[in-house]
């Protein structure tokens, strides 16, 4: 679904993935209970990002000393990786993040990691709740104890007040964006309808559409398939602040963490 929106992607999420690896950091240094060498290259710990699209946030993890392993279904925004992270600066590991397609919810690796991240609501976008329970463990299969799996999901007042049945637009030199959605709350599941239109060198625009659903998940059913994977929760935070969520936050945060 996100096949068209990959090569103007970062310029439509507009995302600080700088301040976003800073609290990724900050709740690993503080909550997390591994060892502090890691498995990846010369003891660095090993960063899996789920859902990772064109791994902005991948790099910067590299930047604070990770080995980030990057995954995502979308072929086109894997490309849009792999060309970002040729076009990095030399002083960054050699190569600095290895990227793989697979679908989150059944992803598979050699080894274990040292923290697992599926940030921007990407969670949301596991649409059927099998999809997330299976996601959850498998994390804590292949977290090493004491590690730690971070996510956001999108609140019910990001659903219900900030999306539902509002119209967005995004108009820039080279596109437009039109992003129409409708929360259903009886089934909890969210439809966006988008419209891109990408100029051309002869003045014309070419329209792509894409579809994305996503699904509202309770902080009772987190707990609940987390305690079934064998994760405990850590703490839960509002939207990038170290504090309890409030009832307009736009994200949850959720700081699970593989038993010692």
């Amino acid at each position: 679904m996100y096949q068209s929106l990959a090569a103007v992607y970062d310029q439509i999420q507009q995302t600080d993935f700088r301040a976003w690896a800073d609290f990724i950091c900050l709740l690993d240094g503080r909550y997390g209970r591994r060892n502090s060498r890691g498995d990846g290259r010369g003891g660095r710990p090993i960063a899996l990002d789920l859902g990772c699209g064109t791994g902005a946030f991948c790099l910067e993890m590299a930047r604070r000393g990770y080995d980030p392993i990057g995954i995502d279904q979308s072929d086109a925004m894997l490309d849009q990786a792999r060309l970002r992270m040729h076009a990095e600066p030399a002083d960054l590991p050699e190569p600095p993040c290895l990227f793989l397609q697979q679908d989150i919810s059944r992803f598979e690796l050699y080894g274990t990691v040292d923290l697992i991240t599926c940030l921007l609501d990407t969670v949301n976008h596991l649409t059927r709740q099998e999809q997330v329970r299976r996601l959850l463990k498998l994390a804590a299969n292949y977290l090493n104890p004491g590690a730690l799996m971070v996510f956001d999901l999108a609140s019910w007042y990001h659903f219900s007040e900030t999306l539902d049945q509002n119209v967005f637009y995004t108009d820039l030199p080279r596109h437009t964006l039109f992003w129409q959605n409708r929360f259903n709350r009886q089934r909890k599941t969210n439809r966006a309808e988008i419209t891109l239109f990408q100029a051309r060198p002869d003045g014309l625009y070419d329209r792509s559409d894409a579809l994305i659903r996503e699904r509202y998940y309770s902080d009772e059913q987190i707990r609940c398939w987390a305690d079934e994977a064998g994760l405990e929760v850590a703490v839960c935070l509002g939207d990038r602040v170290l504090r309890q969520p409030r009832q307009n936050d736009e994200r949850v945060f959720y700081v699970l963490r593989r038993p010692i």
